[in-house]
């Protein structure tokens, strides 16, 4: 009991100050008493049960991103590499021009206006030459055609049999076909139109004959044919085969037939079947007389082309010595067609 006050005082003290003046008695809840050999903080052990940590996820996510990383590099290596190049050809090229440009300095300094011209500075500016046709072709910029300027074995063949080429095969149709193309005068001598012929050209690249089919002259006709066999890059026939079995005129007057049987012999099935039906087509314009074209004429032209030779050297005696073979040998094929193809 307080004296001064009279009243009876909690031996709890209040939690707050509105506790101090009020009739409830404020209460604090004490921890119960721990049990005899209870485990102190300190002997025990932290429980990790709760976090769980996936070990294999992690390295895996971790595998990954590592992976990423290096593919990156790589990359970024390579294009510094490239880089790298560039620079050094552009660098090249800077020295070159610098070089081109101290060398026209001095000369235009020590010659006069009068004899300076433009020529000189092409000629110490080392402009480059246009890339030629064979260096285009290796470097698959310029592909072969279809059907011209190609390989025999790339060419498109004949469906049916025997196995041709399908424009020999169509020019020789279209020319059989029409009795007044067969009788023109100068068949295979008179040269036809060039812009109809190359307009053929592109046609039959693309697998296209109806244009073909339609012509109403016959020398365009026979231009495509010429054409075909003058730019195969294999010829039907070449030279160093024919020199093995006929290696000059004096050999072709003892067993003729058969020595142009053996070269024919050595030659691949479609080379064979082309030449086949090429002499038979020529037998049959040489025996027509309205058209003024005789199987020496022929052999003389077709020689060229079935031979593919290459005059360079327009000298008489050697291209006299040079075509007497390829000549003879194309005529022996017409006239002996019979005993040589059958």
């Amino acid at each position: 009991m307080d004296s001064y006050l009279g009243l009876a005082q909690s031996k709890v003290k209040p939690r707050s100050l509105v506790d101090g003046f009020s009739n409830r008695t404020a209460t604090i809840k004490k921890r119960p008493p721990r049990p005899t050999g209870y485990p102190t903080t300190a002997s025990r052990p932290i429980s990790t049960s709760s976090i769980v940590i996936d070990s294999v996820a992690q390295f895996r996510y971790l595998q990954e991103e590592h992976l990423a990383l290096l593919e990156r590099y790589k990359k970024l290596e390579e294009s510094y590499t490239a880089l790298q190049g560039e620079y050094a050809k552009v660098k090249s090229d800077n020295e070159r021009l610098q070089g081109a440009y101290e060398e026209l300095q001095e000369s235009y300094n020590s010659v006069t206006a009068k004899n300076f011209n433009a020529g000189k500075l092409l000629v110490y500016l080392k402009l480059k030459r246009r890339t030629d046709k064979e260096t285009l072709e290796k470097r698959n910029i310029i592909k072969n055609e279809a059907c011209f300027n190609t390989y025999l074995q790339d060419v498109v063949m004949l469906d049916q049999h025997p196995r041709i080429p399908r424009v020999v095969h169509e020019c020789i149709a279209v020319l059989e076909a029409n009795d007044k193309f067969m009788r023109s005068p100068g068949l295979y001598r008179v040269s036809g139109d060039h812009n109809a012929i190359q307009n053929l050209r592109y046609d039959i690249n693309a697998n296209n004959y109806k244009r073909l089919r339609k012509q109403k002259s016959p020398h365009e006709v026979c231009g495509i044919l010429k054409l075909f066999l003058r730019e195969l890059k294999d010829p039907l026939i070449s030279l160093e085969t024919c020199a093995k079995y006929l290696p000059d005129v004096i050999q072709m007057k003892t067993n003729t037939r058969l020595k142009i049987k053996q070269l024919i012999g050595s030659l691949d099935e479609v080379r064979q079947n082309t030449l086949k039906v090429l002499m038979k087509h020529l037998r049959s314009v040489a025996a027509i007389e309205e058209n003024e074209v005789d199987s020496f004429s022929l052999g003389l032209l077709f020689s060229s082309l079935i031979f593919n030779e290459t005059l360079a050297d327009v000298c008489p005696v050697k291209f006299q010595k040079l075509t007497a073979v390829p000549r003879e040998c194309i005529i022996a094929m017409m006239e002996d067609y019979d005993a040589i193809f059958e």
